[in-house]
Parts: structure tokens; C-alpha cells; sequence
């Protein structure tokens, strides 16, 4: 079946969003043991870390969650929202840094001469996940209506459905998309189960580790090689100009 359509993950897929989070919380808490968080660094991350695996992190109230636990630890006179706000600060300040990752920018140009439909289906909030794609400079690389966010869709990955609504928003068979990740388990999987081919992008993310019950129809270290390898696989066209 002819390919008409290639679609991608945002997160550890197109730029290093573990390395970003990491970074970005790290930066929060030194703010934080700033403003006046009387707690060792490396001990307040860890604190931290424990509120993002309890309440996932899409919570938009982590820093109240962290200076809340850790109260008794506060400097006498200094209001927790000084705290909180120090961290909701330098959290985001970090996303001026964000980039995406230059194999990423190339394959999208790359496709984008093929004439193939380029999209983006990721799990998360609507805002959330746009903003990202506007810091990374990537908002007008997708084909028109190709954007695909979980949010808004009412169904989130690893349900298959996710992929079939795309699929018929672009008026395409499901054999008809490539799916690109880097999660084998939300990515891959579902993706295969509901019939499209899938790609796996390796790497150091941490999902790196991770195996899911379906091999990738396609597994590769650098986006570079996906154009080539579509080519031979599916004879789509090379791109020109």
C-alpha cells in the first residue's frame, strides 16, 4: 500500500525532552533553595521527582506540591509563593534553550519535498504540546490539519483509536501512515495494532530501554536515514530542490 503520510511523537522524538525536563527541574529547585528552600539541592530534585511520578506531569502545581512537603524546611519569614514562584520562574525560563534536534529539522524538510503529508500525533495537553512546537520552531513544518493532540481527541496513546482518528482526519488508510517514536509500548505498539507501519527512533530517552510486543517495521539511531529507507521500502520518492 502506497505511503501518504508520516507521522511523529513530539517528546524524545523530534527534540530531547527528557534532557529538557531534567535540566529544567534541576535549574527550579536551586531557584527555590534561593528563595529561601532551606534543603540540600539533590535531596529537594528528589523530593520532586517523587510529586511528578505521583501526580504525572501534566499537574500544573508540582513547586506548591514540593514546598508544601517540605514546609518545616522554609527560612523563617520568607512566604512559600516567593518559593514557589522561584521555581514556576526558572522552570520555564529553561524553555528559551529548547531546540529541536537537527536530524529532526532535516527529515521534515526532507519529506516536505516528497509531497508526502507530515503530522504530529502526541499525548498530552493541547497548549502544552503546541507551545513545544512553537519554541522549537516547528509549527508551520506539519501539512495542514496534521496535528494531533491527545487532549483534544478524547483518547490518549497506547489506545489504538488515537491513531485510527488521525488516519481518518487525513482521509488515509491506516496502511497508508508511518508512525515515528521512541516508546516502544506507547508508540509502536498501538500504532501496529491499529495498522499503521511504525518506525522507532533509538536513542537516549527514557524510554531507551524499553521493549513492546511488536518489533518496528523500521528501528534507526538518526532521522537522517528514514527518507532513504522509505524510498527502499516503499518507493517513496527522494526528495529534490
Amino acid at each position: 500500500m502506497q505511503l501518504h503520510a508520516v507521522l511523529f511523537d513530539i517528546d524524545d522524538t523530534l527534540y530531547p525532552s527528557s534532557a529538557f525536563a531534567e535540566r529544567a527541574r534541576r535549574r527550579a529547585v536551586e531557584a527555590m533553595v534561593r528563595a529561601g528552600l532551606d534543603v540540600d539541592p539533590e535531596a529537594c530534585l528528589a523530593e520532586l521527582m517523587e510529586v511528578v511520578r505521583e501526580f504525572s506531569s501534566n499537574y500544573g502545581h508540582h513547586f506548591d506540591k514540593l514546598v508544601l512537603r517540605l514546609q518545616e524546611h522554609l527560612r523563617e519569614g520568607v512566604h512559600p509563593a516567593i518559593v514557589v514562584a522561584s521555581g514556576v520562574r526558572a522552570y520555564h525560563a529553561t524553555k528559551e534553550d529548547l531546540r529541536p534536534f537537527p536530524d529532526a529539522v532535516r527529515c521534515l524538510d526532507a519529506l516536505r519535498r516528497t509531497g508526502l503529508d507530515r503530522g504530529v500525533l502526541t499525548n498530552g495537553l493541547t497548549i502544552k504540546q503546541a507551545e513545544k512546537l512553537v519554541r522549537l520552531g516547528l509549527e508551520r513544518a506539519f501539512s495542514p490539519g496534521a496535528v494531533f493532540i491527545s487532549e483534544e481527541l478524547g483518547v490518549a496513546k497506547p489506545h489504538p483509536r488515537i491513531f485510527l482518528l488521525a488516519c481518518e482526519a487525513l482521509g488515509i488508510e491506516p496502511g497508508q501512515a508511518l508512525y515515528v517514536g521512541d516508546n516502544p509500548v506507547k508508540d509502536v505498539d498501538p500504532a501496529h495494532e491499529a495498522g499503521l507501519k511504525t518506525c522507532l527512533r533509538r536513542g537516549g530517552g527514557r524510554h531507551g530501554g524499553e521493549t513492546g510486543r511488536h518489533e518496528p517495521d523500521i528501528a534507526l539511531d538518526t532521522l537522517d536515514d528514514l527518507l532513504p529507507l522509505l524510498h527502499e521500502r516503499y518507493g517513496v520518492p527522494l526528495a529534490t530542490g
